[in-house]
């Protein structure tokens, strides 16, 4: 083997040692890229909701999760169920649970394991055992539930829509900025890996959104850079139920509630319950 060659192979096994510690690493560390979450406990009122009570959900795993939750106006209103994103805690979906609040609908504002001072590591399966805890919570209390889930909480929300196949358990799907799944997500980001074979949490929204039978509303922002809007349109595109898409102009991926969603979403809201005649 001559010297020239001797280093091209010696730089060859370098560079795959070298991609191979940094897919490891991926792969290792993935929990934490996609879990980034805020760990201590807050009160309603930190949120301007002080009216709403902090209760627990058990899931069938033997975690007590907290959560917020406040009835509807009466019991014939919706109970809104937010699912929270993956940086962020149950607290930072209190501007919509305030609106949704003031309007009369019921609402449970959703805690995840390992977040807001909640005991458990996060993981995808663990995190559909925890909205399935919080949908028998809101359940016991024979309210009408529809599902709200932002990034993240798309793919618990998703998840229990596809499930709830029996007729009136769930009434209306709501996105914010939802994906197609994460490993589409993560490919944006380390395209040169195999994010494929390294995702071990797959959150496959878009196998799973053609089983909900419920409306469905996918909302999302133009200028969203963490997900791209061609998630939400795919989504939109395998959706069977009655479904609507709002592409929001020059919303990004936080602010899509104050940049038009909520009137969609309200209007939704409104439709469900006309429908059924309980509307205000």
């Amino acid at each position: 083997m001559t010297g020239a060659t001797a280093l091209l192979a010696w730089f060859c096994g370098a560079c795959a040692a070298t991609y191979g510690a940094a897919a490891a690493t991926l792969f290792w560390m993935q929990g934490r890229l996609i879990y980034p979450g805020e760990w201590r406990r807050r009160e309603p009122k930190e949120a301007g909701l002080a009216d709403m009570s902090v209760v627990t959900a058990t899931t069938a795993d033997g975690l007590d999760l907290h959560g917020w939750y406040k009835a509807p106006a009466s019991s014939r209103r919706l109970t809104v169920v937010l699912f929270h994103g993956n940086g962020e805690d149950l607290s930072q979906r209190g501007h919509i649970a305030r609106a949704l609040l003031d309007c009369g609908y019921g609402v449970y504002l959703a805690e995840y394991r390992g977040y807001g001072g909640n005991s458990g590591i996060p993981h995808e399966a663990g995190l559909y055992e925890d909205g399935r805890a919080a949908l028998r919570f809101v359940e016991r209390t024979n309210a009408r539930i529809v599902l709200h889930g932002y990034s993240l909480g798309s793919g618990v929300a998703v998840q229990l829509a596809a499930e709830a196949q029996a007729p009136g358990r769930i009434e209306g799907l709501i996105l914010e900025a939802p994906f197609t799944r994460i490993a589409d997500v993560a490919a944006r980001v380390f395209w040169f890996m195999p994010v494929g074979l390294l995702v071990r949490d797959q959150y496959d929204n878009l196998a799973k959104i053609a089983r909900v039978r419920v409306p469905v509303v996918i909302y999302g922002g133009t200028n969203d850079n963490v997900i791209p809007p061609q998630h939400f349109a795919h989504l939109y595109a395998h959706t069977a139920a009655p479904r609507r898409l709002l592409m929001l102009e020059g919303a990004d991926h936080t602010n899509c509630w104050e940049r038009g969603g909520s009137e969609t979403v309200l209007r939704l809201l409104e439709d469900i319950e006309k429908a059924s005649g309980t509307g205000r």
